[in-house]
């Protein structure tokens, strides 16, 4: 359930933020945070990004693209509780390729504690799964919005 959602700057990147509760049903019998669903809060801050810019996979899709993810890792430091309002950061850094490249993290709100960090690679792919190597087009011009926001 999203409660806000913001734009920070921070160490010269500037993060979108999605502020979540977290619910009894995703934490698991030692009353901490199901690890899986970490990768769910991850989403929904890339999501609430991209969509900002006119890159959520619908419209992908309407310009004739699809953007799997080939690369997810994440990084548990401290868990989440039931109860718990955790801050989502995301911010996008520029690609070597046709990818995008998100990074997220997960806070506690009320002491901004760092719960987890997550890198994600999404590949860019016209929709029959041909690669591309460059970005042209209004798909150029969208991801070009992104990266100005977030990289300034």
């Amino acid at each position: 359930m999203t409660i806000r959602r913001s734009i920070k700057h921070d160490n010269r990147l500037c993060w979108g933020q999605t502020l979540e509760t977290v619910r009894f049903n995703e934490i698991d019998q030692w009353g901490i945070a199901w690890h899986g669903h970490y990768f769910a809060w991850f989403e929904a801050g890339r999501m609430e990004l991209m969509n900002r810019f006119g890159l959520s996979p619908g419209q992908l899709v309407e310009l004739g693209f699809i953007a799997p993810i080939i690369s997810l890792t994440c990084e548990y430091i401290h868990p989440a509780g039931c109860g718990d309002q955790i801050l989502i950061r995301t911010t996008a850094i520029k690609p070597e390729i046709a990818a995008l490249i998100f990074k997220s993290e997960i806070r506690r709100n009320h002491d901004n504690l760092l719960l987890a960090c997550c890198e994600a690679t999404q590949v860019v792919m016209t929709k029959d799964r041909k690669m591309i190597y460059h970005l042209k087009g209004e798909l150029q011009r969208r991801v070009e919005k992104l990266l100005a926001f977030c990289c300034g």
